[in-house]
């Protein structure tokens, strides 16, 4: 064997997932009704991006990525992870078209608001039940209250602050395990910022993987209690086969 075939094999042995791409694109969604929000975006710009998801793209449970991160694997090449924020009630339009397209997603729900006969725009316990009985839906936290007062700036104290951290996620867990009998194991941070305490308060009660805003490729450099995600709302189906294609 030639000197150059015996390094070509070396470099096989001591890198198995050369091939592998190392970065995933986390892609955060929230309102699909369109005029209402400026987080929202337009049904057919929403299907566009699913079109090139299901066709290019390797799109993960949460769970399967949940997995990738705790082996501390690569990922395969244009892996996409698909999560939805809040619960509003265009939540359901969107669940037909991820149906149609045979798509796992992830929701984050504010927990206060969920099967709540006074939030009117937000998923009923009959939209819930048809959530669940779709397999490939992870329901995830993303808090009790969704206040402002998550965020660390709005408490006169760090003492007061932890305080409502906890009451809130407390509050967020029993209404969780009320409605799917489980407690969730990822979260997504309102408003999209997180520090120490909170990320700290969230490991302690088992949680695995944590979700932030202000997108970039998720890879072993990034903290899985600080995943970043791209905004849906704001690009292109264009515009995100490159990102995916990109990473």
């Amino acid at each position: 064997m030639s000197p150059l075939y015996r390094l070509i094999a070396l470099l096989l042995i001591l890198i198995p997932n050369a091939a592998l791409a190392a970065s995933a694109t986390v892609i955060g969604y929230h309102r699909f009704d369109g005029h209402r929000s400026s987080m929202s975006m337009p049904m057919a710009e929403f299907e566009a991006h699913l079109k090139y998801l299901k066709e290019s793209a390797n799109v993960m449970s949460m769970d399967e990525f949940a997995g990738y991160v705790e082996r501390k694997e690569r990922f395969p090449p244009r892996t996409v992870l698909i999560t939805i924020d809040d619960g509003w009630s265009s939540v359901m339009d969107a669940f037909a078209l991820l149906k149609k397209y045979d798509l796992p997603f992830t929701l984050f729900l504010p927990m206060a608001y969920m099967a709540n006969p006074a939030a009117r725009h937000n998923l009923t316990r009959e939209d819930i039940e048809r959530l669940k009985s779709w397999p490939k839906v992870t329901f995830a936290d993303h808090s009790f209250s969704h206040s402002p007062r998550l965020q660390v700036g709005k408490h006169k104290n760090h003492e007061t602050y932890l305080e409502f951290l906890r009451q809130d996620l407390a509050a967020s867990r029993q209404r969780f395990f009320e409605i799917f009998g489980y407690y969730p194991k990822y979260y997504a941070y309102p408003y999209g910022h997180t520090n120490g305490s909170f990320s700290a308060l969230l490991t302690e009660n088992g949680y695995e993987l944590m979700f932030t805003t202000d997108y970039r490729p998720f890879d072993g450099d990034v903290d899985p209690k600080a995943i970043p995600r791209l905004g849906g709302h704001r690009v292109t189906a264009a515009r995100l086969k490159e990102i995916v294609e990109g990473n």
